[in-house]
């Protein structure tokens, strides 16, 4: 028998169990468990509908994916995902303008321009001068 020799960089596997060291109960590791979990519960459902249909064994055989896909996805996600949410937070957020939907009625500044046009039209001036207020203008 041959020896098999397995390349991997020891610190690198270090610091992956001086991740999960630190981590000091099963209540960090829930939301990927959970996330892992559930994920690839659905993924190996739609695939094996999609390549076998939905014969007899079926759920023998999507059992059997899903539990060997869970252990290899939920390491990926627990040690991934904080690196990834801080990823998330640098990048830049596009801000998109919102567009300005006017509900049925008048603002302020309808009223404010129709008292003007009568007031001119009549000859007459306000006796105080109103001035807008965005607590009551219609947006």
């Amino acid at each position: 028998m041959s020896a098999v020799s397995h390349s991997f960089h020891p610190n690198l596997l270090e610091q992956a169990a001086s991740f999960v060291r630190r981590s000091r109960s099963l209540s960090s590791m829930l939301p990927s468990l959970v996330l892992s979990g559930l994920i690839t519960l659905v993924i190996t459902a739609v695939m094996h509908v999609m390549w076998l249909g939905t014969a007899e064994g079926f759920f023998g055989a999507w059992m059997e994916s899903w539990l060997t896909a869970w252990p290899i996805a939920f390491p990926v996600t627990y040690v991934a995902g904080p690196m990834l949410f801080r990823l998330a937070a640098r990048a830049p957020v596009a801000v998109v303008p919102m567009p300005v939907r006017r509900e049925p009625g008048l603002a302020f500044n309808d009223i404010l321009d129709a008292s003007e046009r009568v007031s001119a039209r009549n000859g007459l001036t306000a006796l105080r001068g109103l001035k807008p207020n965005p607590d009551f203008s219609a947006v």
